[in-house]
């Protein structure tokens, strides 16, 4: 595993403990009836998903194309 694809897949792993963290914290309305929610953690959430599986994604494309050089 090349230090790229470790470190794509530590984004992805990133976003879905973000996402575990929303949904573990959740929303609550304070004394003052003003909606509280990690909004932030959606966000950072999808961010490592997507550029973690687009890191992914290319190195996984990269890997392909230089097997089918070699003719292996």
């Amino acid at each position: 595993m090349t230090k790229v694809t470790f470190i794509g897949a530590i984004l992805v792993c990133a976003g879905l403990l973000a996402w575990a963290g929303y949904a573990v914290q959740g929303s609550y309305l304070d004394d003052e009836n003003v909606l509280r929610e990690p909004f932030y953690l959606l966000a950072l959430g999808w961010f490592g998903v997507i550029v973690g599986g687009a890191i992914l994604l290319v190195s996984a494309v990269r890997y392909a194309i230089s097997v089918l050089r070699r003719g292996d």
